[in-house]
């Protein structure tokens, strides 16, 4: 999966966003990683334990991946 942040857009932002909702957000699933999209990957991240930096790489994917 592709490393993620505030700006990206794409297919690999719906899956995320996909992700994330299955997760428990309520994101409207467009393809564009904007300041909702943030603001749920950290919160995801928060929970998780991870490092919360609003930045999707290995570690939060893995993490997304697993929920």
């Amino acid at each position: 999966m592709a490393v993620l942040d505030y700006g990206a857009a794409g297919t690999d932002v719906v899956q995320l966003q996909q992700h994330l909702n299955a997760a428990g957000a309520h994101l409207v699933v467009d393809g564009k990683f904007g300041p909702k999209t943030e603001e749920a990957v950290m919160n995801f991240q928060r929970v998780r334990g991870l490092t919360q930096d609003g930045i999707v790489g290995p570690k939060t994917w893995a993490s997304l991946l697993k929920h």
